[in-house]
């Protein structure tokens, strides 16, 4: 996000605090099915569709670094492994060796020199070929050249590695992001790396844990004691493209840059700035770290959540700085999403099996999720 953008965005939050009202959405009130949340069907063309057609981030650049660095897929529905061959290009194959299918990298191993099957030992370089059949004699007429490890659409953008689901599926990701990734870029999210990660499975339907961070409107209430008083007269400025969403949410202290040079300010400063990267990442610009919530759907009413906490170095600097980054995650993860947004979106999916909505009304200030909800709607098939 450019300083223009940024000058922009701020003046447009402090013209909204005035008026006490976030940024006009749909205008209107808007019922979605709660049968979205509970159908297997709805589910099973979402994943043949939604999850398929699609660029899907697969974590940070940071992960992987150097050749054999790598970085497992958080979902076995696609089971990927993410590595840079011996050249430093970046390669992602399905992680089944070309034998018989058994799992080659489990993720206990430091370091990959080679891709190895447990199994019957056939070793393939980090590029994916085929470099070696134990007892080669046992397999007259089978050319290597054609057993190299399914490959996978990867690539780098905006700091963040995209996997492409489709073998035969293209990474355009300039015209798929659009401004979002200008964004990326912009934020230097490629030069922070990665504290610590978490993986847990959540009792919800991966639209209903999205659409928790869809809105301000629950802040004054859930959040009473953890986020209402940094944002206290929230308001939120709003910004589409494509399927994707922006959203700035105005802290308590925005009055402070009424007294300030606009070359000064830095957004966010005085604002958080989340994104929706279409279909199931939810990224976080806190003021001094980033979220990355990435929600894998395993049924209608599971589904996996991954967490990664980025950072810039220089700013947590010895021992002071890991106990802060500690306190940070711990309240982000544990006490706000975990104990709070996702608990309530527990207790939605639990109660939805009761009957007593068969529509969720959403509000003026909630139209957000109806544009979410549109977006994947509008791709189903």
């Amino acid at each position: 996000m450019n300083h223009q953008e940024q000058v922009d965005i701020l003046k447009g939050l402090l013209a909204l605090r005035e008026q006490g009202r976030d940024q006009e959405m749909l205008g209107r009130v808007v019922r979605v099915p709660v049968r979205n949340y509970t159908d297997p069907h709805i589910l099973d063309r979402e994943l043949a569709s939604v999850f398929t057609d699609h660029p899907l981030v697969a974590g940070h650049v940071s992960n992987v670094p150097e050749p054999g660095s790598y970085l497992l897929s958080d979902w076995n529905r696609i089971p990927y492994v993410v590595t840079r061959d011996r050249q430093g290009r970046l390669r992602a194959f399905l992680n089944q060796c070309r034998h018989r299918g058994a799992r080659l990298v489990k993720g206990d191993e430091k370091q990959l020199k080679a891709f190895v099957c447990p199994f019957h030992n056939w070793v393939y370089d980090l590029d994916g070929s085929l470099r070696a059949i134990t007892r080669q004699e046992d397999f007259p007429g089978v050319d290597a050249a054609e057993y190299g490890l399914k490959e996978l659409p990867v690539a780098e953008a905006g700091g963040l590695i995209w996997i492409h689901p489709d073998p035969d599926g293209t990474l355009d990701l300039r015209s798929y992001l659009g401004r979002m990734l200008d964004d990326l870029v912009e934020f230097d999210i490629e030069k922070l790396v990665r504290y610590r990660k978490t993986k847990v499975v959540k009792n919800a339907n991966w639209k209903l844990l999205i659409k928790t961070y869809l809105e301000g409107y629950h802040v004054p209430y859930l959040h009473r004691t953890t986020l209402s008083k940094a944002f206290r007269k929230g308001v939120l400025a709003h910004f589409e493209d494509g399927p994707h969403i922006r959203m700035s949410a105005a802290r308590s202290n925005i009055d402070e840059i009424l007294e300030t040079d606009p070359e000064s300010w830095r957004i966010l400063d005085y604002a958080s700035v989340y994104y929706v990267l279409f279909p199931n990442t939810f990224f976080i610009m806190h003021p001094d770290y980033v979220s990355i919530n990435i929600f894998y759907p395993l049924a209608p009413d599971r589904t996996i959540w991954t967490h990664e906490m980025l950072y810039r170095k220089d700013d947590f600097p010895g021992e002071e700085g890991e106990a802060a980054l500690a306190k940070r995650f711990d309240f982000t993860n544990d006490v706000v999403f975990d104990g709070e947004d996702f608990a309530v979106a527990e207790d939605v999916q639990e109660n939805l099996r009761y009957g007593a909505n068969d529509f969720h009304t959403l509000g003026l200030a909630e139209g957000l999720l109806a544009m979410f909800q549109q977006s994947i709607d509008d791709r189903l098939r």
